[in-house]
């Protein structure tokens, strides 16, 4: 039973301006994960694919196609998570793509500064996912110049689920702001990140999520990781009062 203090907060591990600058390592267990949330999206130790949580349960989609779950004690390189209850719920029958499909969700959300997990469940006549191939030699490359070597999968008349995420810019550089989804068939065969769809008969639920919480990992390569500079004047010259 979960304690219903744990709904509605979003729990991060780990950080994406580090993931995306080669962080690839794996360093927390997934079994860890499971206790912060039930919901939500991560990547896989030495980016293998693209992870997934539904129903408390996690599932990694691998380059080379196939969906596993794997054992308790693989670890995520970062991961956001949540213990998922819908406050609203939308129905959409007809057939939308998603850019049409984020424009009718986006004018749900009330809040643009609000963080919201979102669950889409239907029938998908076409889906585009991805997935990134291991990594193996360090220095590990930016995700950036690894882009030719994704993995893309085209799947048509599929059942499935949408997880995913919108977050406000604030946190844009911790996490990614905007639209961000993972695909996980009905039948758990199929999954990664979403790139593009068209779907029908869709249960659009949504949980506007009330607080943050972000654990930094410990290990030496997280804390000697240059982060690029980002300088705020407003915030020096309070700072410096001046």
């Amino acid at each position: 039973m979960v304690n219903k203090e744990k709904y509605n907060k979003l729990y991060q591990y780990g950080v994406a301006d580090a993931f995306v600058g080669g962080l690839y390592k794996g360093t927390l267990p997934v079994k860890d994960l499971k206790l912060r949330g039930d919901f939500g999206l991560g990547a896989p130790d030495m980016l293998d694919g693209e992870l997934t949580m539904l129903d408390g349960k996690v599932y990694q989609t691998k380059a080379k196609g196939e969906t596993v779950e794997p054992e308790t004690d693989f670890k995520t390189s970062m991961s956001f998570v949540t213990f998922f209850k819908a406050d609203t719920v939308i129905n959409v029958e007809n057939t939308i793509g998603e850019k049409a499909l984020w424009e009718q969700i986006g004018k749900a959300l009330n809040n643009k500064n609000t963080m919201y997990a979102i669950k889409i469940t239907g029938q998908f006549d076409h889906i585009k996912t991805r997935a990134f191939p291991p990594v193996k030699n360090e220095p590990f490359p930016l995700i950036t110049s690894i882009f030719d070597t994704q993995k893309f999968f085209e799947f048509s008349n599929t059942q499935g689920t949408l997880i995913g995420y919108h977050l406000p810019e604030y946190l844009n550089g911790i996490n990614s702001k905007g639209f961000h989804f993972h695909f996980l068939s009905t039948d758990k065969t199929q999954g990664g990140h979403v790139l593009d769809f068209t779907g029908k008969d869709l249960k659009i639920e949504i949980a506007e999520l009330k607080s943050f919480e972000l654990e930094i990992p410990t290990d030496k390569d997280f804390q000697q990781f240059n982060f690029e500079t980002k300088d705020n004047e407003a915030l020096k010259r309070v700072e410096q009062g001046k």
